[in-house]
């Protein structure tokens, strides 16, 4: 699943070909509302967390969430597609350009006058948008269950927006704490460097190809059986939460709790 720097990398290459472009054709599977008219102005392209917004001119909002399988592309008008049409989710085309979104799980077109909650809107903190407001980060892995551990805790997103399994297991080694540590055994201190941590890490990856968050590149991400760059110590695996999610840490920098 993609984290919270792909998104926000995303959104700023689909930025400069669709804001302030005029919309001359739109296509979102499955929808049930009225679509933006043609000619309605494209007012802003922006992450959330792990979600990308197309907002238009007259309050509509083209949500997606790629998860595992989805991607978007850009290309220029009458450009062969990379992929099959019919794995074309959403499409949204200005002069000189098209937005194609493929293989997404999750794409929906919000109406501005729809009822409820949206789902952006429920996000922690964003990580990727300093500063962030660390106490509010704070108060929200406070309020769940102090038993949960912190591994899986990272990957809340109603907690904080944008870590996903690559940041979680490179911010718990950069701040030398155990994925498997309870939430209530961490203090305020603590979970707050965690996330500041967390924070750093996205930030500085934001415009890259290749991630960093060590002198080596990745500390500890992908890396099983192979030693550890501070203590050579061989890296291992744990699966954590519900979805059983992978978390790599070193045995020896990361003490059993």
């Amino acid at each position: 699943m993609p984290e919270g720097d792909t998104l926000v990398n995303l959104a700023d290459r689909l930025r400069p070909a669709l804001a302030g472009r005029e919309l001359a054709a739109i296509e979102v599977r499955r929808n049930r509302y009225p679509l933006p008219a043609l000619g309605t102005p494209i007012d802003a392209v922006e992450a959330a967390g792990k979600h990308l917004l197309i907002t238009f001119g007259d309050g509509n909002v083209l949500h997606s969430h790629l998860r595992m399988t989805g991607t978007w592309h850009l290309y220029r008008t009458g450009e062969r597609w990379r992929d099959e049409p019919g794995a074309m989710r959403a499409r949204v085309a200005v002069e000189g350009h098209e937005a194609v979104l493929f293989r997404a799980p999750t794409v929906r077109l919000w109406p501005p006058r729809l009822p409820g909650e949206r789902p952006w809107q429920r996000l922690g903190p964003d990580l990727c948008r300093p500063p962030v407001d660390l106490d509010a980060v704070l108060a929200r892995a406070r309020a769940g269950d102090p038993n949960r551990e912190i591994g899986d805790l990272l990957l809340d997103q109603h907690v904080a927006a944008g870590v996903g399994n690559v940041y979680k297991s490179e911010a718990l080694f950069a701040e030398r704490i155990h994925p498997q540590t309870a939430v209530g055994a961490l203090d305020d201190e603590t979970l707050r460097a965690l996330y500041a941590t967390a924070s750093r890490q996205l930030v500085a990856n934001i415009g890259r190809s290749d991630r960093r968050t060590h002198r080596r590149g990745l500390a500890v991400y992908g890396k099983v059986r192979q030693g550890c760059p501070d203590c050579y110590t061989a890296i291992r695996t744990t699966r954590q939460g519900d979805l059983e999610r992978l978390t790599y840490w070193c045995p020896q920098c990361q003490p059993t709790p």
